[in-house]
């Protein structure tokens, strides 16, 4: 007969459980011992990563917050015809909050008011300003259909016609052929400028109160 092998019980758990339990061990042992270090470094980051991106958030929060107390005071300022308040809330932001969008909103509030005291150069600096630095397309192209203004006024046509060439937002189509009618009428190329303004009759809402004016300048062609 056959003998049999029995294994010896170690409380409810045999000799054979036991030494399995003890290579897990020695395996996880093992298993630690090469990668804990790593292991550790990666939870550290995961941590750091959580709570920066945490950190950023708010402090994101909060500087746009600072921001739009300053933009208000640009703001105020403009409607009370301070200039200089305008001027030095705007440096401010531009110095400080320069990737918000206030910086920009107030940097067109200023070069809004170089416009109506005739400062065409110092406006046109301020408009370059937000094309460079503007955090959105938005106010880059506002600030473009501006300077064409700007250069229609100082009758430089074909720059204010170069500049419309950037412009591709639907939101502004109307009133970059509005600019553009403006400048071809200029450049005497009434052509042109007729078929602008009746483009942009076209862009422009019914509703839109714009509409008589552009109707005018087309009637007067």
């Amino acid at each position: 007969m056959s003998p049999v092998f029995k294994y010896e019980k170690l409380g409810d758990t045999t000799l054979a459980d036991h030494l399995t339990e003890e290579q897990q061990i020695e395996t996880l042992k093992k298993f630690w011992k090469e990668n804990g270090t790593s292991i550790i470094l990666g939870i550290v980051i995961a941590i750091v990563i959580t709570f920066g991106w945490r950190f950023y958030k708010a402090y994101r929060v909060q500087t746009e917050e600072h921001a739009s107390v300053v933009y208000e005071r640009v703001v105020q300022a403009a409607d009370k015809h301070d200039f200089a308040m305008v001027k030095a809330q705007t440096q401010f932001l531009k110095t400080h909050y320069k990737r918000t969008p206030y910086s920009q909103l107030a940097v067109l509030t200023l070069a809004q008011q170089y416009i109506q005291q005739g400062k065409f150069n110092d406006a046109i600096s301020q408009l370059n300003w937000v094309i460079q630095h503007g955090s959105t397309n938005t106010f880059q192209q506002l600030a473009r259909i501006r300077l064409a203004r700007i250069y229609v006024m100082q009758k430089q046509a074909e720059q204010a016609l170069k500049v419309l060439k950037d412009i591709d937002s639907k939101a502004y189509l109307g009133i970059v052929w509005e600019v553009r009618g403006d400048a071809y009428l200029q450049l005497a190329q009434k052509d042109q400028a007729k078929e602008a303004y009746q483009n942009a009759l076209q862009v422009l809402p019914e509703s839109s109160d714009y509409r008589s004016l552009i109707q005018m300048k087309l009637n007067d062609i």
